[in-house]
């Protein structure tokens, strides 16, 4: 009797955890999935800093609108009639480093935005291609709108003539070559422009190579060994509101890096540096002339500038300088310099005189890095000289106009605002009006 009763208890307590427990792991559940769901079907609404949390969810959950080829080519480019509206702000410091390195600041800089593809997923409007265009250009997110009239708008304006732009963020040279290869030279332009970001073109050289060699799309490469846990959405979405209901109390006052100080003629400016282009700006040139990458990006440019030349039309190669090049020389005091510094790095080859761009946390002094700030840009002159390839440097037109009338690109985005889209058309113009002199 005494048995049956206590089987009689047991039954009643696991029905009671059971309909306890049950619907909490049901609303769990179903918790989770409205926000994996939701927030991938909605991905807008996802907060900027749930995407800079973790690489993998900025780049494939907040930014699903990407499509990859195999074997990889482009690499990547956007869906075809893609369309993002709305207010941007440009001055929000997690677009440069997602880290707490910067202070709290009520700047705002938002403009009504608008982004838009054309039927090959290009940055064009109309979406509808000419069979014929003036100008191909191929860059990186430079060739995405950072401001009201972006550059190439407004060199269509100066010039009158119809633009093709091939581009897609973190794209490197070797993207750029094979979009012109593969949709630009059929338009028999008069010129191609092929834009060189100094701050990751290098760096994003080497993975080109990784993912082209590998036999594997960009994406499937990038996640052949992310765990399932990692490619959540919740876990991160769960700090974050965790981080906002409960901020942690600071034993000690933050340190921050930035914004940090450049004086100009036109008075000083506040602007937040992105830490990762500071590591092709510590290379030196005898570092960066023997790698693998920059003997890729010569062997491209060669083959490229040939290609070109086949088809009646001129290779113009754009140097484009980074907000960290441009200003560091005019940061003079004396923390925002050791700021800048602390996060610079020691730059080797993988198998010591040849191979790979490696790097090492451990910083320069001033000396140096006013030495290998300049290295890359040298580098690219020098080689384009060698070669015979058109070459326009924007670093001493950015440095020049910067000191004359300060900011020209964004306080917290690494790009340029509207003046610098301005002066960088302006100039890109004047050179090719040069050419036909």
């Amino acid at each position: 009797m005494t048995t049956l009763a206590e089987s009689e208890v047991k039954k009643t307590r696991w029905k009671t955890a059971v309909n306890i427990i049950g619907p909490i792991v049901v609303t769990l559940v179903t918790l989770v999935l409205a926000i994996e769901i939701g927030f991938r079907l909605f991905y807008q609404l996802i907060p900027i800093e749930v995407c800079a949390s973790d690489p993998i969810i900025g780049t494939y959950v907040c930014q699903p609108y990407f499509e990859y080829d195999k074997p990889v080519r482009i690499g990547y480019r956007y869906v075809p009639n893609f369309k993002l509206e709305g207010l941007w702000n440009p001055a929000n410091p997690y677009l440069a480093n997602s880290d707490n390195s910067t202070a709290p600041s009520d700047r705002d800089d938002s403009f009504e935005y608008r982004f838009v593809t054309d039927d090959y997923g290009f940055p064009n409007e109309p979406a509808v291609w000419q069979d014929q265009y003036d100008i191909v250009l191929a860059g990186d997110s430079f060739t995405i709108r950072t401001a009201s009239v972006t550059w190439i708008e407004r060199l269509e304006q100066f010039s009158g003539q119809e633009i093709l732009a091939l581009g897609a963020p973190s794209w490197s040279t070797l993207n750029e070559a094979e979009a012109i290869r593969q949709f630009g030279l059929d338009k028999q332009p008069k010129y191609v422009l092929l834009m060189f970001f100094e701050g990751n073109d290098i760096i994003n050289t080497q993975q080109y190579l990784e993912r082209r060699d590998s036999g594997l799309d960009w994406r499937e490469y990038d996640m052949q060994d992310v765990s399932f846990y990692r490619r959540l959405l919740t876990p991160h979405f769960v700090t974050y509101l965790w981080q906002k209901l409960f901020p942690p109390e600071e034993e000690t006052a933050p340190n921050y890096r930035y914004p940090v100080e450049a004086s100009t003629e036109a008075g000083p400016i506040e602007t937040v540096f992105k830490d990762v282009h500071l590591l092709p700006l510590s290379a030196d040139h005898e570092t960066l002339a023997a790698s693998d990458e920059f003997t890729a990006v010569k062997s491209t440019l060669i083959a490229l500038n040939e290609e070109v030349a086949a088809q009646g039309a001129e290779l113009v190669v754009v140097y484009i300088p980074s907000k960290e090049h441009i200003l560091w020389s005019r940061v003079w005091d004396p923390v925002d310099v050791n700021h800048v510094l602390e996060r610079t790095v020691t730059v080797t080859l993988s198998d010591g005189d040849s191979g790979y761009l490696q790097w090492e946390p451990n910083y320069l002094s001033f000396d140096r890095f006013g030495e290998t700030t300049q290295a890359q840009e040298q580098l690219m002159s020098d080689f384009t000289s060698e070669a015979g390839i058109h070459f326009l440097d924007l670093a001493p037109i950015f440095w020049e106009k910067s000191i004359q009338e300060g900011e020209l690109y964004h306080y917290g985005d690494p790009h340029w605002n509207q003046a610098g889209n301005d002066l960088a058309a302006e100039a890109i113009w004047d050179y090719l009006e040069s050419l036909d002199e």
